[in-house]
């Protein structure tokens, strides 16, 4: 994110100096200098640029992690590693490879800057200061369009050893094409105004103003374009990604109350506990589980066996099943992968897969290896887990114990009995627990009621993504300071225009309004290009980025409040960029600027 905008921060203010130079180059070219001269000049400068760029942002870069670290620890406020204060490592390697990405944006983002002084042309160049586009020619359309293409089939593509590459690709040449499709983008955005009556002179000037030189408005939107679309879709990304998991876990929190027998599965509840926990007082019903770790493959981690109680003929009351559960065979072993397990070993509902089940009894298998029996079992279903990136397999509990002869369990979901409080129900539990015959096993179980467990998951995803919402409000600064930048140099290059605007009878206080609706129109072209890649580049987070490095998938949620809220700000800011950049260069005698061509 932070290279993309940069690059097209770079590209706004290269084009501009450009456009500011453009009798200046032509001149040079008049008086012998050659193309590939001026282009290599124009790099030249981009490299100057970038390097120190580069340099003060691997500054301010250390400064900011070493207050990140001091402020929020090292897992930025997620609340993982509290306690701990990881000291900052200065790394030559990585501050040279961001260096080096740092140029390399600068550079990029000077190409077409570059390109576009060395083909003006010389004698149209020197007296024309306006736009390098015909008002009357609609813009082109075609490289736009085959690197919107291009983003559409690169989405298409699989993951590289488990990166997502082509997907991150997608987002970059659909980035691409968006901005390169905003000088027709403002056009067609922009007709309908013209077809109006506008009877007020500084928004009929604006708007034919914008409408007739749409090169240099896509000059000025390329940063807020860039940052607006990027935030979009991140806010998108993480919303929906947000919203999802606060379903799963009201879906899968149905329980009244539940605990967690610390200490590993060795020693939880035998099956005599389990019978004294259900028979407590106030419980209606108790549903006990344990999570043993298998490896399926050495490539790859251990998933999660859940040995649970599910009912065959409608899993779903157990599982946040994906689709249907489909009928078991006769005699068959039915098994719920997550999803992530369906992505990682590609074993989908209707298959049959080896599991290698870990027998207790003492009349394990001959020659399954040590106590490991290879159990055959069906893919009945999938269901949508969010707590294990590396999968996990659901087994009905009764299978579990029939295949392994281990009763012990170590977690537990109470159901209340009617009029039964929380709190009451959980002193019973304690109590029963205390008179077993281990007496340190009541001191090793932790209740917890849903409510908490939702809050608590909820507070740590909220804060794991508190750097994104950071990242996307800096985006809009530089979305914000590309909008100024590029009104600042089009001002400057305009105080022909406003020169003879004067001698007209334009006043002064009209061609201030004017630049203010200038850059209050140029901000809703912006907020409108944006928001429309920005979701599209959303879809490519949720259904290609997402399901191929974190294997689950998600549903598309949209926050509208947010988008509104933004979207006023964004237009309200650039209108107030252009209005100080006006005011700034209407405070000279922009009257005598007209006199050179007396």
């Amino acid at each position: 994110m932070a290279l993309l905008c940069g690059s097209f921060l770079v590209a706004t203010a290269q084009s501009l100096s450009v456009a500011r130079r453009r009798a200046q180059f032509a001149l040079l070219r008049v008086l012998g200098v050659q193309r590939r001269a001026l282009v290599a000049q124009v790099l030249v400068e981009g490299a100057v640029v970038g390097s120190i760029g580069a340099l003060i942002g691997l500054a301010l870069g250390y400064g900011l992690a070493d207050g990140a670290l001091r402020l929020l620890g090292g897992d930025l406020g997620g609340g993982y590693f509290r306690g701990t204060r990881p000291e900052l490592i200065f790394a030559p390697g990585a501050a040279t490879i961001f260096f080096m990405l740092g140029l390399a944006a600068a550079l990029i983002g000077s190409a077409l800057p570059a390109r576009d002084a060395a083909r003006a042309q010389p004698a149209i160049a020197l007296k024309n200061a306006g736009d390098s586009v015909d008002p009357n020619a609609l813009p082109l359309r075609r490289t736009a369009l085959a690197l919107l293409a291009a983003g559409a089939v690169a989405a298409l593509l699989p993951a590289i050893g488990g990166i997502s590459f082509f997907g991150y690709l997608s987002i970059g040449l659909m980035l691409a094409g968006g901005i390169a499709a905003m000088p027709f983008l403002a056009r067609m955005l922009l007709t309908p105004l013209i077809r109006l009556q506008i009877t007020d002179p500084a928004t009929d000037l604006a708007v034919k103003r914008l409408w007739g030189a749409p090169s240099q408005a896509a000059i000025a939107l390329c940063g807020i374009v860039a940052s607006t679309s990027l935030m979009f879709a991140m806010a998108v990304m993480v919303w929906s990604f947000r919203g999802s998991v606060d379903e799963w876990l009201t879906e899968i929190l149905s329980a009244d109350v539940y605990f967690y027998v610390a200490g590993g599965n060795a020693s939880g509840l035998d099956a005599d506990m389990q019978r004294r926990l259900a028979a407590a007082p106030g419980v209606a019903g108790i549903d006990f589980l344990k999570r043993t770790p298998l490896v399926l493959s050495p490539e790859q981690p251990h998933v999660g066996l859940i040995a649970k109680p599910i009912d065959r003929t409608d899993p779903s009351r157990s599982l946040p099943l994906i689709g249907a559960s489909l009928p078991v065979p006769a005699g068959a072993i039915p098994v719920w992968l997550s999803e992530p397990a369906v992505r990682l070993y590609g074993h989908r509902p209707g298959d049959w897969m080896t599991l290698p089940i870990v027998d207790k009894r003492e009349t394990a298998v001959p020659n399954a290896g040590a106590n490991s029996v290879a159990t055959e079992v069906f893919v009945a279903g999938m269901w949508r887990d969010y707590a294990s990136q590396h999968g996990a397999i659901a087994m009905d509990g009764a299978d579990y114990t029939r295949l392994t002869g281990d009763e012990i369990r170590t977690e537990g979901a109470v159901e209340l009995a009617p009029g039964a409080t929380a709190g009451a129900v959980i002193e019973g539990l304690r109590a029963a627990l205390s008179d077993s015959s281990s007496g340190s096993l009541a001191g090793r179980v932790s209740f917890t009621e849903p409510a908490e467990i939702r809050a608590r998951a909820l507070q740590l995803f909220d804060r794991s993504f508190a750097v994104t919402y950071l990242l996307e409000f800096i985006a809009i600064l530089v979305g914000l300071s590309g909008v100024a930048a590029s009104f600042s140099a089009q001002t400057l290059a305009r105080r022909k225009e406003f020169g003879m605007l004067r001698h007209i009878g334009v006043l002064r206080r009209q061609i201030i309004a004017m630049l203010a609706i200038e850059g209050a129109l140029l901000g809703a072209v912006g907020v409108v290009a944006g928001a429309g890649l920005g979701l599209a580049m959303s879809q490519v987070l949720i259904h290609v980025v997402n399901p191929q490095s974190f294997h689950w998938t998600m549903e598309t949620r949209l926050p509208l409040a947010l988008f509104a809220v933004v979207a006023a700000l964004l237009i309200v800011s650039s209108a107030g960029a252009a209005l100080l950049a006006g005011r700034r260069v209407l405070s000279s005698d922009v009257v005598r600027a007209v006199q050179e061509d007396w």
